[in-house]
């Protein structure tokens, strides 16, 4: 008969049917896993596609920059020889736009704030008993007094409020010009400039902020225009009598403006110490151009503009009671009782010509294309400043550029190539991700060739090809400059000619890769667009094999468990008989 079967043999019944259902799907589940597969090979070859667009943009970037007018072959070197040891003199900065030469700088005079101070008071920190308020930075009220007008164009000045958000314009002369945008075009314009031309931000007519461009005349509205600055402007109204008008000629003068700025009110208590007087000018606010700031030294309040410059004095009058007289800062006559420095302007010459600027620094309209700034120790001494192309600067960018065209050639081979690991018999190899992509093989043959093949249509007698001035491939294929010598002499003897050469060979390069990297129609780009469809369709239909099998797992668990209960049942009859077949005998 049969033996019995255990608790033992009923419970692995469960555990074996799960094996087997998993078993199944594990092996009905292969197609999935080469689909998988396929997905994770073409996102792959997306990453790779992605990495490529990004280093060939970067290639690109640079190899523009040696075609765009003064982005490279444009840079300019300030250099400052001639000072007197130990001296600084100046320093400079130049710009794509700077011709190159020497100019021979001698300072006479550097600009000085005007400085005025109080008599000494008898302690810092403790109430004045001073009552009363002064005016300090300008005038009690704007005011605007024509100079000059130009018949029928700019026929006369008044002040308003400075619109919110704007500064005062500073006390000082200002010029509007005029000017129409083509001769007999009927198009007028204007702008506002300072004593020393300077451009000055005012409204934008007819639009919203500022701006110190050229503006059309057309729209100022009513012939009255508000410069939001503390100035307005009355304009003539009919186009047909314009007159041009620019400062400094003599024939067509531009209209003049000699403005006086209003300045901060300041109020003084009865309680208030000499440092809270300070802390109160401190803290106002001022004209553009008409700053103060105040400190204390030896108990005297000292007052210092906040610019330098002849143009930049300090205004300061008591407005009601005599608190700056009393302090000592006026004299009975309203006049600074004790002056430390006047204000002056810089006064030196380049090349023999005299240039006089209110500033030591940031002076960028002196020579064209160059921002100069005089030291401190520049008063009475003389330095020779020489601009020239910045040899230096290119050579960095060449290094640059070919590094770049490295970094792309070495990732196209090892992506895009057969990678041999070891020599002889022992070597083997490893195909990139996209070894079969003719695509990328053929760009490293094609960068390669647009790098070094000679160029034509360059003038008779020029060097035609980056390996006459010392730049080639080495033996391992990269782009190195292989002789620096020659390299450094043709920037020095011939820069205009290796700048020709250099923006026909990156026109080359550039040409080249804009058909891969463009955004909308790249072949890159159409590529990793091509993938992410391929992907999307396997993610679908690896989403409905999942979703198959899934039910398939369902259905073999609802079969395996009606097959598990009926063994089950089977199971217990059988122990039922056991046990019967005991008793039995057991009674016999």
């Amino acid at each position: 008969m049969f033996g019995p079967i255990g608790y033992s043999s009923t419970s692995n019944i469960g555990s074996y049917f799960s094996a087997l259902i998993e078993q199944t799907i594990a092996y009905e589940h292969q197609p999935i896993d080469r689909l998988s597969q396929q997905k994770d090979g073409l996102e792959a070859k997306v990453g790779v596609y992605r990495d490529t667009q990004t280093l060939l943009n970067d290639l690109q970037a640079l190899a523009e920059d040696f075609k765009t007018a003064g982005a490279i072959f444009g840079l300019r070197s300030a250099t400052v020889s001639n000072a007197p040891s130990g001296m600084t003199v100046l320093t400079a900065s130049a710009s794509s736009s700077a011709a190159s030469g020497t100019y021979n700088i001698n300072v006479t005079t550097l600009a000085l704030a005007h400085r005025v101070s109080s008599d000494q008071q008898l302690y810092t920190t403790q109430a004045l008993g001073l009552a009363g308020t002064f005016i300090l930075g300008g005038a009690a009220a704007r005011d605007a007094s024509a100079v000059t007008t130009i018949s029928n164009t700019v026929t006369g000045f008044g002040t308003a409020a400075p619109a919110s958000g704007q500064r005062e314009l500073g006390t000082g002369d200002y010029y509007v010009e005029v000017r129409e945008n083509g001769a007999g075009s009927g198009d007028w314009e204007f702008r506002l400039v300072d004593a020393e031309g300077q451009a000055v931000a005012i409204n934008n007519a007819g639009q919203s902020g500022t701006t110190s461009d050229w503006q059309d005349l057309a729209d100022v509205s009513g012939g009255v225009f508000d410069t939001g600055r503390g100035l307005t402007v009355n304009f003539g109204t009919d186009p047909l009598q314009y007159q041009v008008g620019t400062r400094g000629d003599p024939i067509h003068p531009a209209a003049r403006v000699s403005y006086t700025a209003q300045g901060a009110t300041i109020t003084v208590n009865t309680n208030d110490t000499l440092q809270d007087i300070a802390n109160a000018i401190n803290s106002a606010t001022y004209a553009d151009g008409n700053g103060v700031t105040a400190s204390i030294v030896d108990r005297q309040l000292v007052l210092t503009a906040a610019q330098t410059g002849a143009a930049h004095t300090i205004a300061a009058s008591d407005s009601s009671g005599t608190v700056l007289q009393t302090l000592g800062l006026l004299d009975g006559a309203g006049a600074f009782k004790h002056v430390l420095q006047n204000a002056r302007d810089a006064t030196f010459t380049v090349n023999g010509l005299t240039v006089t600027r209110s500033r030591n620094a940031g002076l960028d309209d002196v020579i064209a294309g160059v921002t100069l700034n005089l030291a401190a120790d520049a008063e009475g001494h003389s330095a020779t400043l020489t601009v020239a192309a910045d040899t230096a600067a290119v050579r960095s960018k060449i290094d640059a550029f070919l590094a770049k065209f490295n970094e792309v050639q070495t990732y196209l081979q090892t992506k895009a190539g057969v990678t041999q690991n070891g020599t002889g018999e022992s070597a083997t190899y490893t195909r990139g991700p996209l070894a079969d992509d003719s695509l990328l093989r053929r760009l490293r043959t094609d960068l390669f060739q647009s790098l070094t093949a000679s160029v034509s249509g360059l003038p008779a007698g020029a060097v035609s090809a980056l390996r006459e001035i010392g730049i080639d491939l080495d033996d391992n294929l990269n782009a190195s400059v292989t002789d620096s010598a020659k390299l450094e002499a043709a920037l020095s003897d011939n820069f205009d000619n290796v700048a020709s050469l250099f923006n026909a060979v990156m026109d080359r390069v550039t040409n080249v890769l804009t058909p891969l990297t463009d955004e909308s129609h790249g072949s890159i780009s159409a590529a990793i667009d091509g993938y992410n469809d391929e992907v999307n369709s396997l993610d679908d239909a690896i989403a409905r094999g999942e979703d198959q099998l899934n039910d398939r797992r369902a259905a073999l668990t609802d079969q395996y468990a009606q097959l598990q209960a009926l063994l089950l049942e089977m199971i217990y009859q059988q122990q039922q008989l056991s046990a019967f077949g005991g008793l039995v005998n057991y009674s016999a």
